[in-house]
This record gives C-alpha cells, sequence and structure tokens, in this order.
C-alpha cells in the first residue's frame, strides 16, 4: 500500500488510518524499549549498578530469547556484539555493542538472576494496557472479553524445581518431567496475553486465576469453560466488578436451575446460586446467593449426538445481551486453544530448561512478552485492512516479525519500514477450507531407535549401569 491517499478512500479517512497506525508504531516501540520496565523500577526501592546489562537490556534479550528459534545465551551475546541493541544505550555513552568485550554469557545469566520476579508480572500487564490505549475497537457491547484457561508446562526435575513444584507419576513410576501448571488471560480481539499465573500442579487452576482476576482490570467480561464454571469463580469476577460467562456441568447447572425439567428445556432463566457445602470451605466465601442467568441450549452436529450446553452468565440484562449472542459469544471461546498451541509449538514454551522457580516462571513471562509483539504487529496490520487478527498466521508474523527487527538497525525512515510489514502480514492470511480436516490420530511415527527410552530417575539409572560393571 502505498503512501498516497486512495481514490477510492476519503481523505479523511486514510488520514485517520495513517494516524492510528503511526501511533501503533509508537506502541511498538515503547514495547521494544520497555517503558513500562523503567516505571515499575520506579515504583520500587531497588537500586541496580550501571553495568553492561541493565534491566532493559536483559528484559530484551529474555524476549529476544523467545522471538528467535535460538533460544540459548549464546545467541543472545552474540545479538548485542553485532549492534541489536545499540538503540537502548543512551545518547551520552558509547553504543553497546563496542562496550561488550567477551562472548562469555555469565554477565548476562547473572543479569537475568538479578531482576525481580514480580516486575514481569508488572510489565506484562502494561503491556495490554498500552496496545488497548491506542486500539479501542475489539469490544462486545462495550465490554473487554478476556478468555481464560490454563495448561502445563514441563521442566527438568532439578532440585529447586522439585521443592516448589509437585512431581507426578503414573502406571510406570515416577515421572522424569516435573510439570508447572499456568493460567493465563487472553484478549479475545488482540489474542495478547493480560496476565498469568503459575504454580505447582497441586494448585487448582481456580485459584491461580482468582488471583489474575482480582488484580485485573473492572468492566471485563471472563470466557471459561466447565473448569472455571464454579461459584468461587463467580464470586470472585463480581468482587473484581467485572463479568462473566462460564459454561457448566450438568450436575451443577441441575442445582443452579433448581429443577431437572430445565435441563432439557431450551431457555433463558434467571437464577439464584446458592454455595455448597464444598464451596463454603474456601476462604471468604460468600453466604448469601448470586444472582444470574442460567441459558440452557442444545448443538446439534450432523454426524454426532445431540449436546446440551448450560452457560451461566452475571449479565442480568437480557434485552442488552440476548441469549443467543451469549451462545455465539461463547462459541470464540476456542481461540484459547489456539493461543495456548501457538504459546506452546511457535513460541516453544512447552518445556523450559531452568535450574530454579523463580528462572522457570521468568522464562514463562519473557516468553509471553515475546508473544505479544508479534500480536500487537497483526493487529495493527488487520486493522489497517479492516479484518479480524484471528484471520491471519501467526507463524508467519513472527517470521516476518523477526526478519524486520534484524533490518531496522535505524529509527530513521522505521515508518516506511513498518508499512511495509504491516503489508506482508496482511496479507498472510489463514486458508479458509471448504471442507472441514479429517480426524487425526493422536499418535507419531517414530523412528527406529538402537537404545530403549529412559524411564524413571536417571540417577538409579546411573547407578545400575556402575553395579553392572563391578559384576562383569
Amino acid at each position: 500500500m502505498s503512501n498516497r491517499p486512495d481514490a477510492t478512500c476519503p481523505p479523511s479517512l486514510e488520514a485517520q488510518r495513517k494516524r492510528s497506525v503511526l501511533q501503533c508504531l509508537q506502541v511498538f516501540k515503547r514495547l521494544l524499549r520497555q517503558t513500562q520496565l523503567k516505571l515499575a523500577l520506579e515504583k520500587t526501592e531497588l537500586c541496580f549498578y550501571d553495568r553492561l546489562f541493565t534491566p532493559m537490556v536483559t528484559l530484551w534479550y529474555m524476549i529476544f530469547q523467545r522471538l528467535t528459534h535460538d533460544h540459548t545465551l549464546q545467541a543472545a551475546v552474540s545479538d548485542l556484539h553485532s549492534g541489536g541493541a545499540d538503540q537502548l544505550s543512551s545518547k551520552q555513552e558509547k553504543p553497546l555493542s563496542r562496550r561488550i568485550k567477551s562472548l562469555a554469557t555469565t554477565a548476562f545469566s547473572n543479569a537475568r538472576k538479578r531482576i525481580p520476579l514480580n516486575l514481569f508480572s508488572d510489565v506484562l500487564g502494561a503491556q495490554a494496557q498500552d496496545v488497548w490505549s491506542e486500539i479501542q475497537d475489539g469490544r462486545w457491547h462495550g465490554l473487554r472479553v478476556l478468555l481464560l484457561d490454563g495448561t502445563q508446562i514441563s521442566l527438568r526435575p532439578f532440585p529447586d524445581i522439585i521443592k516448589h513444584f509437585a512431581t507426578s507419576s503414573n502406571q510406570n513410576g515416577q515421572i522424569y518431567w516435573v510439570l508447572m501448571r499456568v493460567v493465563a488471560t487472553f484478549c479475545l480481539h488482540t489474542g495478547m496475553v493480560v496476565s498469568s499465573a503459575a504454580g505447582s500442579t497441586v494448585v487448582p487452576e481456580q485459584t491461580l486465576a482468582c488471583q489474575q482476576i482480582l488484580k485485573g482490570i473492572a468492566g471485563c467480561l471472563y470466557l471459561g469453560d466447565r473448569n472455571f464454571g464454579v461459584f468461587q469463580m463467580a464470586q470472585c469476577v463480581l468482587t473484581a466488578t467485572a463479568h462473566c460467562l462460564f459454561r457448566m456441568s450438568e450436575p451443577r447447572a441441575k442445582k443452579v436451575a433448581g429443577s431437572s425439567a430445565r435441563l432439557h428445556c431450551p431457555g433463558d432463566y434467571l437464577v439464584s446460586w446458592s454455595p455448597s457445602r464444598d464451596d463454603l470451605q474456601h476462604d471468604g466465601c460468600w453466604q448469601h446467593a448470586l444472582n444470574g442467568r442460567l441459558i440452557v441450549a442444545q448443538y446439534v452436529r450432523p454426524g454426532f449426538r445431540p449436546q446440551w450446553i448450560y452457560l451461566f452468565t452475571t449479565l442480568l440484562d437480557a434485552s442488552v445481551y440476548p441469549a443467543q449472542e451469549l451462545l455465539e459469544l461463547y462459541g470464540s471461546r476456542w481461540q484459547v486453544e489456539l493461543n495456548l498451541r501457538y504459546l506452546k509449538t511457535q513460541m516453544d514454551l512447552h518445556q523450559l530448561d531452568c535450574k530454579t522457580k523463580d528462572m522457570a516462571e521468568k522464562e514463562w513471562l519473557s516468553g509471553l512478552m515475546a508473544y505479544n509483539l508479534v500480536r500487537v504487529v497483526m493487529a495493527t496490520a488487520a486493522m489497517d485492512k479492516g479484518i479480524q487478527p484471528s484471520h491471519l498466521s501467526f507463524s508467519t508474523a513472527r517470521c516476518l516479525l523477526v526478519r524486520w527487527l534484524f533490518n531496522s538497525s535505524s529509527w530513521t525512515h522505521i515508518y516506511r519500514f513498518w508499512r511495509k510489514l504491516l503489508q506482508d502480514v496482511a496479507c498472510a492470511r489463514l486458508p479458509s477450507r471448504r471442507n472441514p480436516r479429517p480426524p487425526e490420530p493422536r499418535a507419531k511415527r517414530h523412528k527406529r531407535e538402537t537404545f530403549p527410552p529412559l524411564r524413571g530417575i536417571r540417577s538409579v539409572a546411573r547407578e545400575n549401569i556402575r553395579i553392572n560393571n563391578m559384576k562383569s
């Protein structure tokens, strides 16, 4: 797209579009320079020495590690030598590429440990606020729609990891990998991660979700599956002056409906949700009931059995929020499953090789920040073309962004290069398939290996080898 106004587009609309894209560029530059980190450091009483790896440089290269396919510390230090972070140095001093002398990764490794963990969460939340201030569209009846879901991340069994995260076992014995449970809140329109919390697998996902909701933004609408359709979650949402649209299991919906006849009769019912005996065991549980609406609908798909869906919402006005629109909105909840898949596969966050609990959470949060940078580019390109960001390819947008970051060594003509990046990202649309994909078996085809798979703890396997060697 050229910079000249289109003949079919009014000049006022073209000028407004150019101004909005330029504002998003300024937001993206602020995200790169991590202005939020400066503000977060000013609120704390921490003091940092004037080192080569300042908190801003350190955080950027932790994000850089997840943006590129090479996640090693050596790749980040090599990029610093080549001038990749010279724009982050002040004008009164030499560029960072001329100040660094060694290719060792010790300084960068120690700098990653010095940054407090709570600063990562503050910067992650400020990213969404910064983008929302410029991208005003994407609201549903004036509400920001947020998606809740959780997953598990694999960690290696180092001593500090085992100390803070519970180990797991199956029918074959103790599992080698330690699992870290994470719950993330995504923006439905932009796909960005608004907040995230991590904990052991013994901590329920509802507890981690409540921690985010209480620190979240008022006036939002939270969407969740049956795992979040419990009294504790609905109470937490109302405490945060927000709204919810949660799916409920059939036994819980039967209790809330008060009559089993309603469960097989599609409709929109005003209900009063009273806490059960198990709900009252949670700290701070309300004694009084919650007022809401129970939406009962039947989903029919050719070739499958009819499926009943039960939704609970705190949006009481049925004239403003019709039941059919709420059902269609809940259908978009599946987008959170795709977002988690992008985090695990594209950003390579399914497994983290960290030795401490704090570093594992830092790696996860910095990976979310890198994911948000890609989402900002996709949202800006979609806004420029007037399409939905979910119609664009995430993997292609990430590759284009990384190439743009390597080529944009100067901010002189950055607006022209930014327009070219948005044009390329807008062309990377997902294919529209006429026929649905056939079901694929959940199995992998492995190559024939010489050695059998290692089961159990590696130290026990070493001891068995030593005993066998002594016998021989």
